[in-house]
């Protein structure tokens, strides 16, 4: 007889977290351990075993076609997941070889991870999240892994996950600005949604054209949507808002106001010291 606690199996319970969790549903969840961590021995981390699903257990990575079992190794892989509190978690599952007609012998699909990865999807989606708005040094440390796996996780979230369609529809207030991030005058332009503080645009280089190719990116009802742009005194982010966004308000961005009033009460300073050297005062 199957245990129960307050008329719920316990074993249910742990399925349907670890599933949610992953975010796939499609297998079965064999066994749930607790392992001393590897690389600290004061730690532990959670194991839990799975199976795929028969039917999906063979399906190609590059096509999604169902396919011949190449051969008959039994090699177990392990990728990371979410913590559980503050304990590392793993997947757990068979990674077979199949036969593919169009692509040849490869490894199977893994539904919750990105190809030739050692994570989740869940996780890598997490650590890309984080990699947006945090340095990569303080990711790393958040997340427990290594600086170039931040890297390697953004790469990889960038190039699986499709880009969300119309993601600037609710645009309302925007702020655009140019830096340089290289010796030699190297520019990016930038493009903020002040509302959820994400950096929503980017682009090599600085100027009207470049700045054209993100207004022309929007429809008109979009262009129409933006209500304010934040932004410094550069004409040509001038020209092109009242180009693309005629009713928008400009707003001049506190950052280079204070820089602005600090140059000028640095310049009146410097005169009034030479004028006051000139006039031979002790002060």
């Amino acid at each position: 007889m199957e245990r129960e606690i307050f008329g719920y199996n316990p074993d249910m319970i742990l399925d349907d977290f670890i599933t949610t969790l992953i975010g796939y549903e499609k297998l079965a969840v064999l066994d749930f351990n607790v392992e001393p961590d590897m690389y600290h021995e004061d730690e532990k981390v959670f194991v839990a075993t799975v199976a795929l699903e028969e039917e999906e257990l063979y399906r190609c990575p590059d096509c999604g076609q169902i396919c011949g079992k190449y051969d008959s190794s039994r090699f177990v892989k392990r990728w990371r997941s979410l913590d559980l509190g503050k304990n590392k978690f793993f997947i757990e599952c068979v990674y077979p070889r199949l036969l593919c007609a169009e692509h040849g012998v490869r490894k199977c699909r893994i539904p919750w991870a990105f190809a030739d990865s050692d994570y989740t999807q869940a996780f890598e989606v997490r650590v890309a999240y984080a990699a947006a708005k945090s340095p990569t040094s303080l990711v790393a440390r958040a997340y427990r892994i290594k600086w170039g796996t931040v890297g390697n996780c953004v790469k990889r979230v960038q190039q699986n996950i499709a880009p969300v369609e119309n993601r600037f529809r609710k645009l309302k207030k925007i702020a655009i600005d140019e830096t340089s991030y290289r010796k030699g005058y190297k520019y990016i332009t930038t493009v903020q949604d002040l509302e959820t503080g994400e950096i929503i645009w980017a682009h090599d280089g600085y100027g009207d054209e470049v700045l054209k190719v993100f207004f022309e990116s929007l429809t008109e009802e979009q262009c129409a949507g933006i209500e304010y742009v934040v932004a410094d005194g550069a004409r040509w982010i001038t020209r092109q808002v009242e180009a693309f966004c005629p009713k928008a308000k400009r707003c001049v961005d506190p950052f280079h106001v204070v820089g602005w009033a600090t140059e000028a009460l640095d310049t009146v300073r410097k005169r009034l010291t030479t004028d006051t050297k000139k006039n031979g005062s002790p002060f």
